[in-house]
């Protein structure tokens, strides 16, 4: 059986999100993967193009285990994560909602279908407690000790 995942969907480059500490302290779990935004703007894109950019892009991922859990921190992920949650229908999606001007129909459509809506900070803080309930490995492979 493939190794359950958390794929986190990133709206920057970690290196340029607010948010890349506590990004990066669970990506040292090794049940969480995190993916950058797609180069193709899908955000400006009418959204049946959109949405079938996103399944072009879903079917090329290449993960190392499948998704229990799709986290957006903004609702134009929502297209690459519905994407995902069509190829692998038992994932939850959970939606880090940011406190922004939000596209209405976007922002509608990832709160009506997340299992998880907080902050991007609420859930990136929560995460943890919710893998353990998936079986999504959370804590990394103790090492030699030093």
């Amino acid at each position: 059986m493939d190794q359950p995942l958390l794929v986190l969907l990133l709206p920057r480059p970690l290196e340029r999100f607010h948010l890349e500490q506590p990004v990066r302290e669970l990506l040292r779990a090794p049940g969480v993967v995190a993916v950058d935004p797609s180069r193709l703007p899908l955000a400006r894109m009418v959204p049946t193009v959109a949405a079938r950019a996103a399944m072009g892009q879903a079917k090329r991922m290449k993960l190392p285990g499948t998704p229990a859990a799709v986290a957006i921190l903004h609702p134009f992920q929502f297209f690459l994560a519905g994407a995902l949650l069509a190829r692998h229908p038992r994932a939850e999606l959970w939606y880090g909602r940011p406190e922004e001007d939000l596209e209405a129909e976007l922002d509608a459509a990832a709160s009506e279908r997340a299992v998880l809506t907080q902050t991007p900070e609420e859930l990136l803080a929560i995460a943890p407690l919710r893998m353990a309930e998936l079986g999504i490995v959370s804590v990394p492979p103790s090492g030699p000790a030093a």
